[in-house]
């Protein structure tokens, strides 16, 4: 039996006045809405196996979103919960799906978990409308280049330490420091009808989505939004969008037209490797998941969390009273950030030492999608890579959980080994657990 596929398109934007998700400097809720935000699906039957691949325009997906529309999923169609695949763009410009620790409560009254709720309900229906709407169908797939468009935030200085660059360097600052890898692969899916007209694509990158931060309170997809929308009007059919690892790989900007010029940049190269893919048919689909554990940071109780907070604040008042030297006060209020920091990592591992979460391989012909939980450090994914042929590494699968640095990076510093729940050498195991379950589906 030949192949068969379908693909639909759901809107997911929040209301004016919702909550956002992405930055903690943010004191409202969203004043405008730049763009749209939506959820994609595709469904690919091989006759033997289903599988339903869907990516929204989401900060992440929360591991119980993922279950409940994995449950009505299968209720709906029969597809299995386990060959259903939830993903998001990590957009920093969306709605959050939780209560937020930062935000006052006046700022949260917008909070709806009927939004929430009714999201489960539409990501399902657009699986639905997928299934319904199959057709026999072809894919190809390919890599293209876009090494331009990103570079690795975690400069490093000469003694080995990380100093945090938001922005590129400028050029007399560039020259101490060193900067780390890049994953500059553009993967390209495409799926069209058996008479040739396109019924979807999938572009797979490894970047934030942290530009426009000049709109800070506007709704956006960012950048990927501007990648589908360039495909999608010059091919046609539904584009979709999926996370490389990038945990720690940013644009080369982020204010003003840089949504649009990385958008249409990306999708220009999208559109490239489309044009000269092989398309098959005959493909086999195979789906693998597995749960896994992985070790949380040893933390104080919320209780000594919270009292190292209120201390800290005291003596921070009392410095500012005194007029005590610049230099002291900027020293008290860092180490209060990052007390605050464990206050609100305390709070959600709740005593516990592992947390449970999944990774998943999909299987399309000679192609896999390697699916990992969490923000992936780029080294991570590479190391994937060079063991294996013809995968793309996606994160931010099923789980947002949280960043998934490197051992080595908790050496060096800087702000994903402080700000992770997970504790040193998640990142390791998270890698050998895929390779594991790589070569348990042919890779």
């Amino acid at each position: 039996m030949s192949l068969k596929a379908g693909a639909y398109r759901v809107n997911i934007t929040p209301p004016v006045g919702f909550p956002m998700a992405g930055y903690s400097g943010r004191t409202k809720g969203s004043e405008w809405v730049d763009d749209e935000l939506f959820g994609k699906a595709l469904v690919l039957d091989d006759g033997e196996t289903q599988v339903a691949i869907v990516t929204t325009d989401l900060i992440g997906p929360p591991p119980e979103l993922v279950a409940e529309v994995r449950g009505m999923v299968e209720r709906k169609t029969g597809i299995p919960a386990g060959n259903v695949m939830l993903c998001s763009s990590h957009t920093h410009f969306g709605p959050a799906l939780k209560r937020l620790s930062y935000l006052p409560d006046e700022a949260q009254e917008e909070f709806h978990e009927s939004y929430v709720q009714n999201l489960a309900r539409l990501l399902a229906g657009a699986v639905y409308m997928a299934y319904q709407s199959r057709r026999d169908a072809r894919i190809g797939w390919g890599v293209g280049k876009a090494p331009q468009l990103v570079f690795n935030r975690r400069t490093k200085r000469p003694d080995g330490k990380v100093v945090m660059s938001w922005r590129p360097p400028k050029p007399e600052e560039a020259k101490e420091l060193s900067f780390g890898p890049t994953d500059p692969d553009v993967g390209v899916l495409r799926v069209d009808g058996s008479d040739g007209r396109p019924i979807a694509s999938m572009i797979a990158f490894a970047c934030h989505p942290v530009c426009g931060v000049d709109r800070l309170y506007a709704i956006s997809a960012d950048y990927p939004g501007y990648a589908m929308g360039v495909v999608e009007r010059i091919r046609g059919g539904v584009c979709m969008f999926a996370l490389g690892c990038a945990g720690n790989i940013v644009p080369i900007q982020r204010e003003g037209e840089s949504r649009r010029w990385i958008g249409t940049a990306l999708g220009a190269e999208a559109l490239k490797v489309m044009q000269g893919l092989e398309m098959r048919e005959d493909v086999k689909l195979r789906v693998l998941r597995r749960s896994i554990e992985l070790p949380l940071k040893r933390l104080p109780s919320p209780e000594e969390a919270r009292r190292e907070v209120e201390e800290l604040e005291r003596r921070l008042a009392e410095l500012e009273r005194e007029g005590a030297p610049p230099e002291e006060i900027s020293a008290l209020r860092g180490r209060l950030v990052k007390a605050r920091n464990a206050l609100r990592l305390a709070r959600e591992t709740k005593g516990e030492e592992t947390v449970e979460t999944e990774i998943q391989a999909i299987r399309i012909g000679d192609l896999i999608l390697a699916c990992l939980p969490g923000e992936v450090f780029v080294e991570i994914g590479l190391s994937i890579k060079e063991r294996h042929r013809s995968v793309f590494v996606l994160s931010l699968c099923n789980d947002s959980l949280s960043y998934v640095p490197t051992a080595s990076a908790y050496d060096e510093g800087g702000y994903e080994p402080e700000w992770t729940k997970l504790e040193r050498g998640t990142g390791e195991k998270l890698l050998d657990e895929m390779m594991k379950l790589l070569e348990g589906i042919g890779g």
